[in-house]
């Protein structure tokens, strides 16, 4: 039994390596609220995204969030969902000069995580990922924002290994919409390179 859980094991390193150098650089997005600009990866041979995100925990704070292909259109309809309540709530708020708010949405969307632990990358399997908007007052000026988060993630190789998690936040519904824009279907299949001749005949 020992040997045939050190062999597991040994396959989903393999696995997890392989995937690391597969992938290419695809596009990026910014983070207008914070002032920065993050890479957003694409593994030509499955369809996976690998979204960097902005980092919770100081001393690990490279990773994100990981979207296997067969995730990708339940993604892209929380965020559209997400996109609709967030509209809703700012007109709500503006018409009632609400200043300060926190809500959670009731939008459920699982994904994967990645990580880099130490000089590792790790990955968690599966991520309920939770929305939340919030009204916040910076320097006399209303932030209507919402933050797409991981919560704490743990490394499904290693659960001691453990990081604060990652999000992404929209300040906007203009930054929600060309973020979805950017890992639109059409954008990721016109990236993803056509088979050759040679390629589509095989012996």
């Amino acid at each position: 039994m020992k040997n045939l859980m050190s062999f597991i094991t040994l396959c989903l390193l393999t696995i997890t390596t392989v995937e690391s150098y597969a992938q290419e650089n695809f596009t990026t997005y910014d983070n207008t609220y914070f002032g920065k600009t993050y890479d957003i990866k694409l593994s030509l041979e499955k369809g996976d995204l690998y979204i960097d995100a902005m980092a919770l925990d100081d001393l690990y704070d490279k990773g994100g969030i990981r979207i296997r292909k067969e995730q990708h259109q339940d993604f892209l309809n929380a965020i559209a969902e997400a996109k609709t309540k967030y509209n809703e709530w700012v007109k709500i708020a503006q018409e009632n000069n609400v200043r300060a708010f926190d809500k959670s949405m009731n939008i459920k969307c699982k994904v994967g995580s990645y990580f880099l632990y130490g000089s590792e990358w790790k990955f968690q399997l599966v991520v309920n990922l939770t929305f939340d908007f919030q009204i916040l007052e910076d320097e006399g000026e209303l932030k209507y924002l919402l933050f797409i988060r991981t919560g704490e993630l743990k490394s499904s190789s290693n659960e001691h290994l453990k990081v604060d998690g990652f999000l992404l936040v929209f300040s906007s519904v203009n930054e929600i919409d060309a973020f979805a824009n950017k890992i639109s279907s059409q954008k990721i299949n016109t990236f993803i390179p056509k088979p050759t001749e040679k390629d589509l005949f095989k012996d």
